[in-house]
């Protein structure tokens, strides 16, 4: 019973296999050619090749993005360029700088950001500056950090104001100077050198310190009695809301420079929040409500101070391509706030075997379409409608917060399917075919010869040899020994026996004798029978007489007697000779 069950199941097989064995074969072309594609991206995508172009496709998305309305929370004040002429004060002096902060007090703000460097004293009013800073809570100073290097030691924040409201103005850049990285807080490094500078904040490495843009949204946040928190996984929290830390090769990112704790800028595209001039707060055209309860970010906004970025924005702009830092700043404010309080999402991430699967499914489809159409106008159409979608795919879930590869998965639909294409092609014009059999050809030789020389070997070990070898070894000892008796018996013989070649010389010289003497005797008779026409005299051959009754041609076959006799006596004394039983004692 399980023998006929066994047999069907494998006749099943059988017949499913040969059914779909096309099917198979296919799938089996589509898979390693993804994989081998899927491969090489991810390698070149560990080398960094690839990062160039993902971090201009994320600058498209968000261009793509829809627009999102100003920040109501946040009020920005500019100083431009007007300002500057209109007060003929280059830098804005700590007077009007005092003037403007306690103007702003009045109108009973939550928090005022002075993105403004006052380390040393500019023009008069100094000690009024420092009085308003150290008489209002709600002012948040700034300060530079420094590169370790003792040429660059970093900016002091203003005197007067406490550490606690100070936080530092750098941002992460990346190559080709694009902001898309805000730092929420580092550790300054350690300066190297024999003549140390001056120590202050932003230059000591054994304290850690806060961004000037996270102070201000901590300083608001405490109005919501929200409150920072550090995981132990070191997992920075805002209330119930983590602000993911970036990592090194998140994104599109490859091995970034991702020092202190980093975020994603989520820019709020054209316009962050309402911006009014320096000069409109100085002369009180401003409405009241614009400032209570909000925060407000001071700082330069002329192109004087190159305090300007390029952001993912600038690629499609003709003017105005930079951003000022005091507007980069209240993006990431903005950023902060919403995530916070109105559930904005970040940016997130999926694993490196997430985007590995979401390459190579990219690539499956490429390498599917391209082996199940042969049509070249219907093939191409179908890509283009393809890679349309897989960009779809990818700018949806960017809208949802997300950032996933994009150009590797396009370049492996396009590659997979071109390869599959190409040798679709190459097999079809026969030079796949003839280079298949030509290595099968050379593997099948390989194979073979490996085998006889397996087969050999196996003999060679095995017991019948060794004993057919014993056999061979004890019959050559035996005929050596047959051969050597031989000999000896042919010598003893040799040595009693007459001597052969002089008898057989001879035997030659006087079977030469009788030929000769038989010719003469041919040619006289010749002669006697043509002169006398038959007459009865005949030559004396030996000096005896002969009767007148005996013809000449009766002694000359005598002569042939005899020498038949000696021919046939000296062919018998060979062959006894070969054979070793000559008589001895023979006639002559």
């Amino acid at each position: 019973m399980m023998i006929k069950i066994s047999n069907k199941i494998r006749s099943a097989a059988a017949q499913l296999s040969q059914k779909y064995k096309p099917s198979l074969a296919f799938a089996k072309s589509v898979l390693i050619a993804s994989a081998a594609v899927t491969l090489s991206l991810m390698g070149a995508r560990q080398l960094g090749i690839l990062e160039p172009v993902e971090l201009s496709a994320y600058d498209q998305m968000l261009r793509w993005r829809p627009d999102e309305k100003p920040d109501s929370r946040l009020l920005v004040v500019g100083i431009t360029e007007a300002d500057i002429q209109k007060l003929n004060q280059w830098p804005i002096s700590d007077r009007k700088i005092a003037e403007i902060l306690q103007k702003l007090e009045k109108m009973q703000p939550a928090v005022i950001g002075l993105d403004v460097l006052r380390d040393v004293p500019l023009g008069d009013g100094r000690e009024e500056l420092t009085k308003v800073l150290q008489k209002s809570d709600r002012i948040i100073g700034v300060c530079l950090v420094t590169d370790g290097s003792p040429d660059n030691p970093g900016s002091p924040p203003p005197p007067g104001i406490a550490e606690s409201r100070v936080g530092f103005a750098d941002f992460g850049v990346d190559p080709g100077g694009i902001l898309r990285r805000a730092l929420l807080f580092m550790k300054p490094p350690e300066i190297e050198g024999k003549s140390l500078p001056k120590k202050h904040l932003c230059n000591d490495s054994s304290q850690v310190l806060g961004s000037f843009n996270l102070q201000i949204a901590l300083r608001y946040l405490q109005r919501e009695k929200i409150y920072p928190q550090l995981a132990p996984d070191q997992s920075f929290w805002l209330g119930k809301t983590q602000l993911k830390q970036l990592e090194n090769n998140d994104g599109g990112y490859k091995n970034a420079d991702a020092r202190g704790y980093q975020i994603l800028i989520n820019y709020r595209y054209r316009q962050v929040a309402n911006q009014v001039r320096l000069t409109d707060i100085l002369e009180g055209k401003i409405d009241p409500n614009l400032v209570k309860d909000k925060i407000v970010l001071i700082g330069y906004t002329t192109d004087s101070v190159k305090d300007l970025f390029y952001t993912p924005y600038s690629g499609q702009k003709q003017s105005n391509q930079f951003m000022p830092g005091i507007v980069a700043h209240a993006q990431v404010v903005s950023q902060i706030l919403s995530t916070v309080l109105d559930n904005r999402p970040m940016f997130w991430f999926w694993p490196e075997w997430a985007e590995i699967l979401w390459i190579s499914g990219w690539s499956i489809v490429g390498g599917t379409l391209a082996s199940r159409m042969t049509h070249p106008v219907r093939l191409a159409l179908t890509f283009g409608v393809i890679l349309f979608g897989c960009c779809a795919c990818s700018f949806g879930i960017f809208l949802l917060g997300g950032w996933v590869p994009v150009a590797a998965p396009v370049i492996a639909l396009i590659v997979t399917g071109g390869s599959i294409v190409s040798a679709d092609r190459f097999n079809k014009a026969g030079y796949g075919r003839a280079i298949s059999d030509r290595v099968k050809q050379v593997f099948k030789i390989e194979i073979d010869q490996a085998k006889k020389d397996q087969q050999v070997t196996e003999i060679i070990e095995s017991d019948f040899f060794k004993e057919l070898q014993q056999k061979r070894d004890k019959l050559r000892v035996s005929k050596k020994e047959t051969s050597e008796k031989s000999d000896s018996q042919a010598q003893e013989i040799t040595v009693g026996a007459p001597e052969f070649p002089e008898a057989e010389s001879q035997a030659d010289e006087y079977l030469a004798q009788l030929q000769v003497k038989a010719k003469q005797q041919k040619q006289r008779a010749t002669m006697t029978a043509s002169e006398s026409g038959g007459a009865t005299g005949v030559p004396d051959f030996g000096g005896a007489a002969s009767s007148a009754e005996t013809k000449p041609g009766d002694e000359f076959s005598d002569l042939k007697a005899k020498a038949k006799q000696m021919r046939q006596r000296r062919g018998a004394e060979k062959i006894d000779s070969s054979t070793g039983k000559e008589d001895l004692g023979g006639k002559e």
